[in-house]
């Protein structure tokens, strides 16, 4: 709560009176207190001597400790004084002779704000209130950005938006601008942004929530797009259309970010992950050795995230919510802590703080911050400090999201079914090619515990056997070689992607399947009971 600048100036006057009260009565005042004077003495008990010094008593060395420590007291008063002044100044924008300088938006920002429930209210509704008295199509996209920006920041003001009706609003607006002749595409995105800030949730388009989960696993993640792509090819629609939630995990995030935020087509994605090799990973084994010793990661770091940035841009996660077929779609990373790690999702939709939450997350972030807080693999890259916060690798606590990404659709979606679950793996040793010598090397043994630490077979084991075999889709070729996270060379990728069509082939019938269950809509009664469901909420 920012002080009221009235009583400030009132509090701040009677303080400068006691400050100069003090000050001047300080040294007589407290001495006398705590050291009396002593009673006059009869000067014949103690001969007078003008050549002769008397050294001070410990009484009186205690007395001039005190007055020196009163004079320092007066001293730090006066600096506090002049603290609460220099506040005064910028709350109610007067300043002194000695400076004229205007104040600033970050000036004003410095100031310390106690945030209280009663002040988040009252700020929400009356930002609320603001949308609704606005007149004019340029003055409710304004204000509803405004309100927004401030939901996006103080997520807990979505506790007192139901109580102020903000969403039964918003979709009347949203319904008012549909039924114009012509549509202001950008006033709609800017109510679809508040709405999902609002944890509004539009109804799945399928019979149920249908889920894409994608793996971590570096270069192997052309895996995945290829498996991707047949389906896209069985179904006849883009990906993004054919989810309602897309969740990736280290190179699975690149892919989730690709298809939810950008709705890049596969081809697309296969040549960035093609170009993105040549790029990143090579580099010679000198400066790899001295980068992995200095700053413990073989890669350069500066130039991975340069090209995220400039291939992704400066978009925010909550942005791909403008549109209305966009996906909910997360990005998992791990949160370093002092005794492990912790689940966070990057998320470009919003979730109420509930005990029923299990993941600590948000929206606020850029594209490719919440990518490369999920990518950063240790010995790879750099681990990603972010606002006071130390990412890494998703991938080392969570390598197969496909539970989380279930957890999220049941808060998102709670009165409704899964229709489809597929989970994309990147590829794995046929057992044909499995390392099972007795004694293994150093290096061996590193590799071994990377790969326990990262296995995602473990989850797929737990949700086959917990989820009906007609909703759940697990789709992991065999590899025949064990291919690298960093792999680059040209003949090494094409024989990833051989076995890759080799395991669609033999497991065409699944994916028909597949494709058959993906392409099941809603029924025009549900249909029919959605939107009779949000013409009462609009309307009572």
């Amino acid at each position: 709560m920012l002080i009221s600048s009235q009583y400030l100036i009132k509090k701040s006057s009677s303080i400068r009176s006691s400050l100069i009260c003090c000050s001047q009565s300080t040294n007589s005042s407290l001495a006398s207190i705590l050291f009396p004077e002593p009673k006059p003495i009869d000067k014949n008990e103690i001969p007078s001597s003008s050549s002769t010094t008397t050294k001070p008593t410990t009484k009186q060395q205690a007395q001039n400790v005190v007055i020196s420590a009163a004079d320092a007291a007066a001293n730090v008063l006066g600096v506090g004084w002049g603290a609460l002044s220099a506040v005064s100044n910028r709350i109610t924008g007067l300043t002194s002779s000695s400076s004229k300088e205007s104040i600033t938006n970050k000036q004003l920002q410095s100031i310390v704000r106690v945030i209280t429930p009663e002040t988040l209210e009252q700020r929400t509704k009356s930002l609320i209130d603001s949308v609704k008295a606005a007149s004019s199509t340029l003055s409710q996209a304004s204000r509803t950005e405004e309100l927004s920006n401030y939901l996006l920041h103080y997520p807990d003001a979505n506790y007192f938006t139901k109580k102020q009706r903000l969403v039964p609003y918003l979709l009347y607006l949203r319904r008012q601008e549909y039924h114009k002749p012509v549509i202001d595409k950008a006033f709609m995105g800017i109510i679809n942004e508040c709405l999902t800030l609002a944890n509004y949730v539009q109804a799945p388009r399928g019979k149920g929530i249908r889920l894409l989960s994608i793996d971590g696993g570096g270069m192997r993640g052309l895996v995945s797009i290829n498996a991707l792509r047949r389906i896209e090819d069985l179904v006849g629609e883009p990906i993004h259309t054919m989810f309602d939630y897309i969740c990736g995990v280290s190179t699975g995030a690149v892919i989730a970010a690709m298809l939810g935020a950008f709705k890049v087509d596969l081809d697309q994605c296969e040549e960035l992950y093609k170009h993105f090799s040549s790029i990143v990973f090579h580099r010679s084994k000198a400066l790899g050795i001295s980068s992995l010793i200095t700053n413990q990661s073989y890669y350069d770091t500066k130039s991975f995230e340069n090209y995220l940035r400039s291939r992704m841009g400066e978009r925010l996660m909550l942005k791909s919510s403008l549109d209305a077929d966009s996906p909910k779609f997360s990005i998992v990373s791990a949160l370093t802590l002092p005794n492990g790690f912790k689940l966070y999702l990057f998320r470009n939709y919003s979730i109420l703080t509930s005990p029923h939450a299990h993941y600590d997350g948000t929206s606020k972030y850029k594209v490719w911050q919440a990518v490369r807080a999920s990518t950063s693999a240790p010995g790879y890259f750099e681990e990603y400090l972010l606002d006071g916060n130390v990412f890494q690798d998703g991938g080392l606590i969570a390598n197969n999201p496909t539970s989380i990404a279930l957890h999220e659709c049941k808060l998102l979606w709670p009165d409704e079914n899964i229709q489809c679950v597929v989970s994309l793996g990147n590829g794995r040793p046929a057992p044909d090619v499995a390392f099972q010598s007795k004694s293994m090397s150093l290096k061996q043994k590193l590799s071994s515990l990377v790969d326990s630490v990262t296995n995602t077979e473990t989850i797929h084991v737990c949700l086959h056997d917990l989820l009906p075999p007609n909703i759940y889709f697990r789709l992991n070729p065999f590899m025949s070689e064990d291919f690298v996270l960093d792999e680059h060379r040209p003949e090494r990728i094409e024989q990833m992607l051989r076995n890759t069509q080799t395991y669609i082939r033999q497991n065409e019938y699944k994916f028909l399947k597949l494709a058959q269950r993906l392409t099941r809509l809603r029924s025009p009664f549900r249909r029919f009971l959605d939107k009779l469901k949000q013409l009462l909420l609009i309307y009572t």
